[in-house]
């Protein structure tokens, strides 16, 4: 009993390190600073809409 909880926590711990690390280097592939700055929001909010 006392070794599968230890695997259990042992598994969710793993888990969580590979989810962290995930989060993190998506977080910094994606950029978002460097996404605005290649495709500004237009300051002009009175758009023509056509029909």
């Amino acid at each position: 009993m006392v070794l599968m909880l230890i695997t259990t926590i042992g598994f969710v711990i793993s888990l969580g390190i590979v989810g962290i690390l995930l989060f993190y280097f998506i977080n910094n592939a994606t950029n978002q600073e460097h996404s605005s700055s290649i495709d500004p929001i237009p300051q002009n909010e009175d758009f023509e809409k056509k029909d």
